[in-house]
This record gives C-alpha cells, sequence and structure tokens, in this order.
C-alpha cells in the first residue's frame, strides 16, 4: 500500500490490489481496505473505491454530492441510448414512474404470487428425473430467465438469448477502451432486443397486464420508444444475471449449513435464507456514483467530478454491523443489507426477487428433495468483480 506524500487528504493509493485478486477473492482484499485505507484508490482498476457501509450508504443517498449522470462511459453507446440508471433528478423520477406500477404491492398479491409459483414448479419439475445436477445450469438460470420474462412482458427466442443479451450489454458497457468489436456485440444484441420489443408491443396493448412493457406502453403519457426499449435493457442487463447468481449463492449457503436449512424448513422462514444469501455474497458487487461537489470523507477529499466505484459486497461484510460476516448465518440479528441499493436508485425488483425466492422457490425446491446434498466432490468457486456468483452448483437430489 503506498499514500501520496505531498498532502495528507489526496486519496491514498493501494498499489497491492491485482484483477485477479479481485476476481477470485475480492473480499479478502476489501477486508483489508475497511481496516487500512476505506476510501482509497486501487491502481489496478483507476477508481476510488468506497468499501464502509456508511459511506457507502452516504454515496447512494448524498444528491448534493454525488449523482449518477456521467456521458463520458461506454454505457450509453453500448445500450442504444442512455438509461434511467444514468439520469437523476426529475428526470429519473420520470422514467422510474414509468415502469414502477409492475411492482406495487397489489400486483404481488394479484398476480405475481400465483405466477412465481407457476414458473418454479415448471423449472423444479424439469429435475425430477435427475440424481445429480448443476443447480446453477439446469434450475437457477432457467427459473431466472423465466420470471423475467414474466415480469418484463418480452419472449425471446429462448432462455440463452436473455443471458446473452446481458452479457453483450455489460461487456460493451464496461467497454472502457470503445474498441468497435465489442460494440459490434452490444449492437447485435440491441438489434434483437428492439425486434422482440417492439413484437411484444402490439400484444400488450390488446392485452394490458401488470409487466413492465405493457405498464409503459399503455401509461397515459408513455415515454418514448427509444426510452421504452432503453430501460427494458437495464432491466434485462442486471436482473437475469443478477437472479441466477443470488439462487445459487442462497442454495449453497443453505446447503452448506444443514441446521440453518432445517430451521428453515421447520419454521418456514425461508426469508432469512434469502436475505442472508443476498448480503453474503451481493451479486452485483459495485456501483458506481460521481462526485457532484466535492467532499471530505475519512480524511481525504473526493474531488468534484472523479467517478468512484461504491462496493456494497464490501459493505454487507462491515464489521462494524455484522459478526462473521464470511459465514453464511441465517440466525443474524436484522440489519440491513445493500444489495438491492439504497436511495433514488434502490432497485425496484428486489421485493420481487424476494417473493421470488422465499415464498416459491425454496419451499417448494425442498419439498421436493428433501434429501438434496451438496456433491462433495467438487468444490463450488465465485468468481468475478462486478457481478459475483458461483461459476457451479453440483449437487445430489437424492
Amino acid at each position: 500500500m503506498t499514500e501520496p506524500s505531498a498532502a495528507r487528504h489526496e486519496v491514498p493509493v493501494d498499489s497491492d490490489t491485482t484483477l485477479e485478486m479481485l476476481d477470485r477473492d475480492p473480499a479478502s482484499v476489501y477486508r483489508r481496505l475497511r481496516r487500512e485505507a476505506p476510501v482509497v484508490r486501487i491502481e489496478a482498476i483507476g477508481r476510488i473505491v468506497l468499501t464502509k457501509a456508511d459511506d457507502t450508504y452516504l454515496a447512494k443517498t448524498d444528491s448534493q454530492h454525488f449523482h449518477s449522470s456521467d456521458s463520458r462511459t461506454a454505457m450509453e453507446r453500448a445500450f442504444g441510448g442512455n438509461t434511467l440508471m444514468r439520469k437523476d433528478g426529475p428526470a429519473h423520477l420520470d422514467e422510474r414512474n414509468a415502469m414502477v406500477e409492475t411492482f406495487h404491492a397489489r400486483h404481488i398479491c394479484d398476480t405475481w404470487r400465483a405466477r412465481f409459483q407457476a414458473v418454479t414448479e415448471l423449472a423444479v419439475s424439469a429435475l425430477r428425473d435427475q440424481t445429480r445436477t448443476d443447480l446453477r445450469q439446469t434450475l437457477a438460470a432457467p427459473l431466472s430467465a423465466l420470471y423475467l420474462q414474466h415480469v418484463l412482458g418480452i419472449q425471446p427466442d429462448d432462455q440463452d438469448q436473455l443471458f446473452s443479451w446481458a452479457n453483450a450489454l455489460i461487456t460493451g458497457a464496461m467497454n472502457s477502451g470503445f474498441d468497435p468489436a465489442v460494440f459490434a456485440l452490444s449492437d447485435r444484441a440491441n438489434d434483437e432486443m428492439n425486434r422482440c420489443f417492439d413484437r411484444m408491443i402490439d400484444f400488450h396493448r390488446e392485452n394490458p397486464n401488470p409487466s413492465v412493457l405493457s405498464v409503459m406502453v399503455n401509461a397515459p403519457n408513455p415515454l418514448s420508444l427509444s426510452q421504452i426499449r432503453t430501460n427494458l435493457k437495464i432491466c434485462i442487463g442486471g436482473a437475469v444475471v443478477e437472479s441466477r447468481d443470488a439462487i445459487s449463492t442462497t442454495i449453497h449457503g443453505l446447503l452448506r449449513n444443514p441446521d440453518q436449512l432445517n430451521h428453515c424448513i421447520e419454521s418456514d422462514r425461508w426469508d432469512l435464507a434469502c436475505e442472508e444469501g443476498l448480503r453474503w455474497v451481493a451479486p452485483i458487487q459495485a456501483s458506481p456514483r460521481i462526485v457532484a461537489s466535492e467532499i471530505a470523507l475519512r480524511g481525504v477529499t473526493l474531488p468534484k467530478g472523479e467517478t468512484i466505484l461504491v462496493v456494497q459486497g464490501s459493505a454487507n461484510h462491515d464489521e462494524d454491523y455484522w459478526q462473521d460476516p464470511h459465514l453464511f448465518n441465517i440466525y443474524r440479528p436484522l440489519s440491513a443489507n445493500q444489495t438491492f441499493g439504497l436511495g433514488p436508485h434502490r432497485c425496484m425488483g428486489g421485493d420481487l426477487y424476494r417473493r421470488l425466492v422465499s415464498d416459491a422457490l425454496l419451499p417448494y425446491l425442498f419439498r421436493c428433495f428433501p434429501n438434496m446434498q451438496a456433491d462433495p466432490s467438487r468444490a463450488v468457486e465465485f468468481r468475478g468483480f462486478a457481478f459475483r456468483g458461483p461459476t457451479s452448483l453440483p449437487v445430489f437430489l437424492r
């Protein structure tokens, strides 16, 4: 660890952390940084990162000093437009409100509860003839795709297409060098998504329903077609990968801790497992923010205009709030994790995900396979710096 000697208020620089460390074991990196330099520039990624929960909370909720609008990144180019994630104030609120009806509590009761049970039973039924499988590929991925198709109101050619779209968008958004070959992939995905959305619009106009696309196109004063398309893409870019990884993480945590699994079965408190899975390994580890006006934080100055990374994956392990944060433990005292964000940009789909996993997936899965066990011959490896989850989830179903 090195620190500039010119002035104490300058942001220290971490030259020890490598990209491989952030990919393979970011928790160890963030544990060290929370202790030694909680506001630091990681040289390998060229970004200032915030690793303490109080600081990440501040960056997500203090609109005077932090904002999200940034036209310098590759995201606008990759998504074919400026999404609501890169807007603030009234512009952001207008576009957020255009889809908020989908997530209203009455639709959870009237529509989504039954839909989520149906897609869960469909996904789990595909496992009935198997004794050994990789649940990441055979359950978490297809269930995430089915879930998102219903919530968004779209019908891709197959579940794999949703993941290919998401990967193309994510890779394009991270294309800081503006490589044309990378944008060619996101351009192709944009063309496919636009055709899919446009094909569904006529259906939703004739058959109004609570899905995001239907709500947006049937609004009294709908957004422009370009913004409807772009904001559907931001939902795809995060939600399908995020849901797959969070589901896999939660099941893995339960299988590693049979006493906790038994507690969930006996008490029907699957919400405890869902929440702990979200905290234990945040599926989206970090989010960008821009410093709107200079601010002093923990003895250093964040300069105006600087792009910083707010690391919710580290905030969820902050020892000020969590004892033994590296452990999956459903018995923890309640303390809100930051996985789905905070403030104006808090993820609208967080409560729907919780209903899918707590009310439908976990109780049904372990009722169908009460003797499921982790495959002891195959280790589960977590990878990823921005998006993180298990690369596989090998189990014996019987």
